[in-house]
């Protein structure tokens, strides 16, 4: 895929050797590494949930492994080979980011192809995932039921004047059948881009096994690009994005990034998807949600337009002041009562968002507006926001 080929060959790694999977940390024939040592592997995982990373760096100082490690860092220790090594755990069964800080840069593990891929500030981070404490496969894995299919689908956007494209995720039987389909638009977060719900999430997997268990409706998910700004990889950067003429002016204090995207979503990636796939087309159908930005969006633009989205899902997000900055949301909580199906907010109790949401929340029940509100475990990190789709995903659409 384009954008993953963009995003690995932009990745600032340290030379290290490739390693065909199920090698041992010292097998490989002699000039195995083109002259650096013999393959290594990196994360390797074993049944009692401790994890070994590896990372060739014979001249550096110092290499700690970094990520979404609980809010933890590891020093390594370096080797007469010039490997630096680390075995950590018991880690609880999940999915994890990590990377190598490396005299102060940040490198990924060259030898691992499972890749978060960044966005702007925030690097690319590699994945490793620890199994639970049977082996069993868990609800983010992918099982032996039936799949659903994901598919990129470019489009030219008329309020951005760019290329974007989305992920759309169809469900099992989506291209055996007549029938139409919910739409879920689930939204990434900054550092993030519009394949994260299904590289990083697992989005498709979880609904695929949620739907074979019968405890989430079929429907359609909607991956979109959610910067005001050309898709990766899709021709050379247009400068000036949104595009000069192009009539996304925000208003009174909304960013204008917040702004491009809402026209784009609503203007654009909206009708493309209801004229592309069979959906139904109604806002008890429609839902939006997303993680931390994502999440900001879909405050934003879902208290401004509920006669189209009658389901909200707000993660690691939250709005200070919201009755003063939505004051028609909040004029009449009967009516959005009577209207939405579900207004659902969801935070880690170590989460930098956790203020803003408890803020959301309060300003919501003060209106006697209903919603669910969840403090859980966790930071601001994917190992939450799996979670968090897996126990709203069979809420939507009821």
């Amino acid at each position: 895929m384009t954008s993953l080929a963009l995003a690995l060959a932009a990745a600032p790694v340290l030379a290290q050797a490739p390693a065909g999977r199920g090698a041992g940390p010292n097998q490989g024939a002699p000039g195995v590494g083109r002259g650096r040592g013999p393959a290594l592997v990196s994360p390797e995982v074993r049944a009692d949930r401790t994890v070994t990373f590896r990372f060739r760096a014979p001249d550096a100082k110092e290499v700690t492994l970094v990520g979404e490690l609980d809010g933890r860092t590891y020093p390594m220790t370096k080797g007469d080979d010039g490997v630096w090594t680390v075995t950590v755990g018991p880690w609880a069964p999940d999915v994890y980011n990590y990377q190598f800080n490396v005299d102060g840069v940040i490198a990924m593990d060259p030898v691992n192809p499972s890749v978060k891929l960044g966005f702007g500030a925030f690097p690319p981070a590699n994945l490793v995932e620890v199994p639970t404490e049977n082996g069993d496969w868990t609800f983010y894995d992918a099982k032996d039921v039936p799949h659903g299919s994901v598919r990129i689908e470019t489009y030219h956007s008329k309020s951005l004047g760019v290329p974007r494209q989305v992920w759309v995720y169809t469900p099992p039987g989506y291209d055996t059948s007549n029938e139409r389909y919910p739409v879920f638009y689930l939204l990434h977060g900054a550092g993030n881009i519009e394949s994260s719900w299904v590289m990083t999430g697992r989005a498709n997997l979880i609904l695929d096994n949620l739907i074979a268990e019968g405890r989430a409706k079929p429907m359609i998910i909607v991956n979109p690009l959610g910067y005001a700004r050309q898709g990766v990889g899709l021709g050379p950067e247009i400068a000036g994005t949104p595009a000069p003429g192009a009539d996304v002016t925000p208003p009174p204090g909304v960013p204008q990034q917040t702004a491009g995207f809402a026209a784009d979503l609503l203007n654009d990636v909206i009708p493309f998807i209801e004229s592309k796939f069979r959906t139904l087309a109604d806002a008890d159908n429609r839902a939006l949600g997303g993680l931390s930005m994502g999440g900001g969006h879909t405050v934003q633009i879902g208290f401004n337009n509920t006669d189209l989205f009658h389901s909200l899902v707000v993660m690691s997000a939250g709005a200070q002041n919201a009755e003063q900055n939505f004051p028609a949301f909040f004029a009449n909580p009967d009516e959005i009562n009577r209207k939405m199906k579900l207004i659902w907010v969801g935070v880690g109790k170590d989460d930098f968002a956790l203020n803003g949401s408890q803020a959301l929340s309060t300003s919501l029940k003060n209106a006697g507006i209903n919603h669910t509100f969840r403090i859980t475990e966790g930071r601001h990190e994917w190992v939450v926001w799996r979670h968090y789709l897996h126990e709203v995903a069979p809420l939507l659409f009821r």
